[in-house]
């Protein structure tokens, strides 16, 4: 089974300081983040309830 080495960054991910920050739907917390799928994709999961949520991860398009 082929490795990926650990050192090996992902063009396509931002700093999880610019990723969207979101509330807990049931428990109105902040959410945890981080991008899944090679940056495809944001999971959120509440720290306290474990609900999550996962969105796709659409580029800013500046007009």
């Amino acid at each position: 089974m082929p490795t990926t080495p650990a050192n090996q960054s992902d063009p396509s991910a931002m700093p999880v300081s610019d990723i969207p920050d979101r509330l807990c739907t049931w428990c109105k917390l902040l959410m945890m983040k981080r991008l899944v799928a090679g940056g495809q994709y944001i999971h959120y999961t509440c720290p306290q309830c474990i609900f999550q949520h996962t969105t796709k991860n659409v580029p800013k398009t500046s007009k």
